[in-house]
């Protein structure tokens, strides 16, 4: 905050593994930018764990967590999901989306709760 923040999700079966935070270039709050090697670098660093990227994410600090026109036609591939946080209210919503070509379409995701260690 106040700009939007803005990185990926990697991991392995759709399962969430990695968070990979990223610098917003621009230092914009209705928008993201991050240099294409940064990007690629990063995606190295993925395919060395052996894990594949799942999603790009960012935040919206003051709108709702609906991609912007922006956002669907600068997104990068149609196997890689969108995630928007928005921080319009309190608390902040969580949407995560399946962008192809110009249509995007909200799914459904969860968020697993470790299991706390036992009495063992």
């Amino acid at each position: 905050m106040p700009y939007e923040a803005c990185g990926l999700l990697s991991g392995i079966n759709h399962n969430v593994q990695s968070i990979w935070q990223l610098e917003n270039e621009w230092k914009s709050d209705r928008r993201f930018f991050v240099r294409k090697k940064i990007v690629e670098e990063t995606v190295q660093k993925i395919k060395q764990l052996n894990e594949q990227v799942l999603a790009v994410y960012h935040s919206h600090p003051t709108t709702a967590p609906v991609p912007s026109n922006y956002d669907i036609t600068n997104h990068p591939d149609d196997h890689v999901f969108m995630v928007i946080i928005s921080y319009k209210t309190r608390p902040p919503i969580t949407k995560w989306y399946h962008i192809q070509e110009s249509v995007y379409e909200s799914c459904s995701f969860f968020v697993e709760q470790p299991a706390e260690p036992g009495p063992f």
